[in-house]
């Protein structure tokens, strides 16, 4: 069985701020983001992982290093950059919902067709590029554990697809350098929710280690 642990990066200084926080706001770990990264890696083995993936934008890239520590040649994706949000990317997230309120839900994130009143990445567009990284993901690795270091809306909908749920407003964002663990049947490619949004310190392996 495919063993895949989707990690969400530290924080970084407009996850701090409440700033709309896409693609293009290539920031660095703020001194809390590299705490949490910290944290996780003292607390996940990365010695039971074969393969890391994440975003090259800077946040994912410098969690993936600190969770790391240099065992893996980490593989860089563009599909799982984060969303991006056009001309709102790095705005304060209380001034754009007082001028469109109509582009959020009931939990404050983005509504499906929120790509409406901005220049930005529409979901479906979101979600076409993650599910052709998760289809390679899923056809080339067999029963091997993955980790996914990339971003808080992309995860969300990477989640939603791969469990075929209605919409991502059913999906919370997991936290700063929280981990969701999805395992996959090797014949059926089925995927399994095993747990959503785990942080440190945790055990974050069902199985002892063999």
């Amino acid at each position: 069985m495919l063993n895949v642990y989707i990690v969400r990066h530290g924080q970084t200084d407009t996850n701090k701020t409440l700033a709309i926080n896409g693609s293009g706001t290539n920031l660095p770990l703020n001194e809390t983001g590299i705490k949490q990264a910290e944290a996780l890696r003292d607390s996940f083995d990365i010695e039971r992982i074969d393969y890391v993936y994440a975003s090259p934008l800077i946040r994912a890239k410098q969690t993936a290093e600190i969770l790391d520590q240099g065992k893996h040649e980490i593989i860089y994706d563009d599909r799982l950059k984060e969303m991006n949000y056009g001309n709102w990317d790095g705005e304060p997230a209380a001034e754009i919902h007082a001028k469109y309120p109509q582009a959020f839900d009931d939990l404050g994130y983005f509504t499906e067709n929120y790509s409406d009143y901005c220049t930005g990445e529409t979901y479906r567009q979101l979600a076409d590029r993650l599910m052709d990284f998760w289809h390679d993901l899923v056809n080339n690795h067999g029963n091997e554990s993955v980790v996914l270091v990339f971003h808080g809306t992309a995860s969300r909908s990477l989640v939603q697809n791969i469990l075929e749920s209605t919409g991502i407003s059913k999906i919370g964002e997991m936290q700063n350098a929280a981990v969701t663990n999805i395992s996959v049947d090797d014949t059926s490619k089925k995927a399994f929710l095993r747990y959503y949004n785990r942080s440190a310190p945790c055990d974050f392996f069902l199985e002892p280690k063999s």
